[in-house]
């Protein structure tokens, strides 16, 4: 299995990737983001200290500084009037350090499934395989899933059933559990089986709609596992999700989404962690967590967009398998106002702030940081692959968790700057 990391970034925009073109029968679609960027410590990765600063939950708007790309095939085998067989296939590549080396840019499949559709005669896509499933649970503007990512599995998809669409899925994600001692430490795969089930698209009234959503994470460690000395010979939880998410069209062009999610066990930290809801937390052995978002886009005029995400959550009488016990909060909002100079140009001022609380074992802890930006940016058309120019600050209070910590330029300093041109392609 892919490390976790890898199935973060490797989910991060492919919901852009939905307009297939036909090419000789197979259908081609695809996404990259790719460019250059300075910084006050050298490269902009080395200024920030990694890939992007906390984007989630601050916003991705200049604060992406690695090079990713999908690149899916598609082609449908048989055609019985409405049903059909399809095939669908699409590897993704991501380069961290944005640096076009082969040997540290891992490739990996993010598609590569077998699609039976409308056999039942209700509209669905039976399917088997490896899915970028039931996607549509994602916040563009900060590049985050909070519900499913990449996955191996089967299932049956968006099926009519009433006046909304069902939809179940037996996943398959394996999850890591770090073991060893003090001075060596190596990780195990954990194995993990998903239950989902899903029932959206309901409607309620002009222009709202309602998806609720179940998830039954199972924990399924081997005996040897279990009895592991180096992480403490314990059993793993398993854990639940759920969801309810409010979609309301606004001013036409425009939408507003609400969530609302509920964890147990398990799955006790996702909301705090920014999780998509489709993993086990190894160490967790019991607790609860919430998360609060609101989401949207709107057209004020002609001209002028605004963006915006609001996410909070909490994790309480967190107990770990260490006999730790933690409580925790996060909050991250960002905002972003667009100005359309002409149907090629456009103007963007993004800012972003969060704010995480802990207490672990009775001891406080408490970290914040937040994010500016200005890019000019150029397409044929709103809502086109574009190329930008920006420039970024960053600012941040005890990162790491930590009073004697700096966030940035090889932790020597709380604020930094970056400035670059980027590439954001889909079609």
């Amino acid at each position: 299995m892919k490390n976790s990391i890898r199935y973060i970034v490797a989910a991060s925009l492919s919901i852009a990737a939905t307009n297939a073109i036909a090419t000789e029968g197979f259908d081609f679609w695809g996404y990259f983001r790719a460019g250059v960027g300075t910084g006050a410590d050298g490269s902009a990765s080395n200024s920030i200290g990694g890939s992007d600063f906390q984007k989630n939950k601050i916003g991705r708007l200049g604060n992406e500084f690695d090079n990713y790309a999908e690149i899916g095939l598609g082609k449908e085998l048989n055609n019985d009037g409405d049903k059909s067989v399809y095939i669908q296939t699409m590897f993704n590549m991501w380069d961290g350090d944005a640096d076009s080396v082969s040997n540290d840019s891992p490739f990996g499949w993010e598609n590569m499934n077998l699609q039976l559709r409308n056999f039942m005669g209700m509209g669905e896509t039976s399917w088997a395989g490896i899915r970028q499933y039931n996607k549509g649970y994602y916040i563009d503007m900060n590049d985050y899933f909070y519900w499913n990512q990449t996955n191996v599995g089967a299932g049956i998809e968006r099926m009519n059933l009433g006046a909304g669409k069902f939809s179940v899925a037996v996943l398959h994600r394996d999850f890591e559990n770090e073991i060893g001692t003090d001075t060596q430490h190596s990780k195990h795969q954990i194995n993990a089986n998903n239950l989902e089930l899903t029932y959206d698209s309901l409607p309620l009234w002009e222009g709202g709609s309602l998806a609720l959503g179940y998830k039954f994470l199972n924990a399924d460690p081997s005996a040897d596992q279990v009895d592991e000395p180096g992480s403490g010979e314990h059993d793993y939880s398993d854990g639940h999700a759920f969801m309810v998410e409010l979609n309301q069209a606004v001013a036409g062009t425009g939408f507003n989404k609400t969530v609302l999610q509920y964890y147990v066990d398990g799955s006790a930290a996702q909301g705090v962690l920014m999780g998509a809801a489709d993993t086990l937390n190894g160490n967790v052995k019991s607790g609860s967590g919430y998360a609060i978002r609101n989401y949207g886009s709107i057209p004020l005029g002609d001209r002028w967009d605004l963006s915006h995400a609001i996410n909070y959550a909490a994790a309480d009488s967190i107990e770990t398998w260490d006999n730790d016990q933690l409580d925790a909060t996060m909050f991250g909002a960002s905002a972003k106002l667009a100005y359309h100079w002409s149907e090629i140009t456009r103007t963007y001022a993004e800012v972003g702030y969060f704010a995480d609380e802990k207490t672990e074992n009775g001891a406080d802890y408490d970290r914040s940081g937040s994010k500016y930006t200005v890019a000019q940016a150029w397409s044929l058309g709103r809502n086109q692959p574009e190329l930008r120019l920006y420039a970024s600050y960053f600012d941040s209070d005890n990162d790491n968790w930590s009073d004697s910590s700096h966030a940035f330029e090889g932790d020597d300093s709380d604020d930094t700057w970056v400035v670059g041109v980027q590439a954001n392609v889909w079609w």
